[in-house]
């Protein structure tokens, strides 16, 4: 494997100057990545670590290296924030050297302008895919390959993504370093405009308050609850009982005056006659006359008593 090298051209400038986003230069790691990215591997299989020194094989320092004789697609990212919506931001890498054959090895910048993470999301802007030779791929325009993207922010963060495509089973190996992110120079600055909808919500809340009163008169309708209460005193008309007098009617018993009376006098018949003629009564005597009468005025008695308690 040989390296594809070539001197730094002369409109080169420091790659990490004005730089937004930090550790532009990978020389900080945490574990086999820079610090501050993050990395997913889309497809294929690949290694990769930090290298230093002559291993770097970057005029800038340290670098991240990737290992591999498979195809593969690799992708990291790293999110910048602090940022203006509506302002274009470019981002840029001043070292993405591959090994023999170099045509097997695409370079390519993203932007999601969201600050999205996801490698797959339609929202990310890409740059031109860089196939070939190459180690510096930020010249300027017509002097050499340029992986340069611009996008404008839509929220105070946004994502850059650096992506590595293999493409043939052949061992080789990519050296990454200096990816910096800065607003683009050539497009203008936006300058925020202050919302005007914000007197509306006081509005909003202000009639909320209104609508709770007109619920209010609800609760009148317990009134009517307390009128079912008043019909159960009818349940007091059960004094029909008192109607059982009718067991007075038992004095029939104590009306026995008729065994008091006198026995009325037997006639006692006379011996009758010797002769064989009828026998003749023997003439009443006064006891006889007013036991009568006494049992006649009894029977009157009784009888108006009968009717009394009949009518009762």
């Amino acid at each position: 494997m040989a390296l594809l090298l070539s001197a730094l051209p002369a409109e080169a400038d420091d790659p990490c100057a004005g730089s937004l986003l930090p550790n532009c230069n990978f020389d900080d790691f945490s574990g086999n990545l820079p610090g501050g990215w993050s990395a997913d591997v889309l497809s294929g299989q690949v290694s990769f670590q930090q290298v230093t020194g002559p291993d770097s094989h970057s005029l800038f320092g340290a670098s991240l290296r990737l290992d591999s004789g498979n195809p593969y697609v690799f992708t990291m990212h790293a999110q910048v924030g602090g940022l203006q919506p509506g302002t274009t931001y470019k981002a840029s890498i001043a070292w993405g050297a591959p090994s023999a054959p170099a045509d097997t090895y695409g370079r390519q910048l993203g932007i999601d302008p969201t600050g999205g993470t996801d490698p797959n999301s339609a929202s990310i802007v890409w740059g031109p895919m860089h196939w070939g030779e190459g180690r510096i791929l930020n010249y300027p325009p017509g002097k050499g390959p340029n992986v340069d993207v611009s996008a404008v922010a839509q929220n105070q963060s946004v994502s850059v993504f650096v992506k590595v495509e293999h493409s043939q089973a052949i061992a080789g190996l990519v050296f990454l370093d200096a990816v910096r992110l800065i607003v683009d120079p050539v497009q203008p600055v936006a300058t925020p405009v202050p919302p005007t909808s914000t007197p509306e919500p006081p509005r909003a809340i202000a009639q909320v308050p209104t609508a709770v009163p007109t619920s209010t008169p609800a609760p009148t309708a317990t009134g009517t609850a307390t009128n079912t209460p008043t019909a159960t005193p009818t349940a007091t008309d059960t004094a029909t009982p008192t109607q059982t007098a009718t067991p007075t009617q038992t004095e029939t018993p104590t009306v026995t005056p008729t065994s008091t009376l006198p026995p009325r006098p037997t006639a006692t018949a006379g011996s009758a006659p010797t002769d064989g003629s009828p026998p003749v009564a023997a003439p009443a005597t006064p006891e006889m006359l007013w036991g009568g009468l006494g049992a006649l005025g009894g029977a009157v008695m009784l009888g108006g008593l009968l009717v009394i308690l009949r009518r009762r």
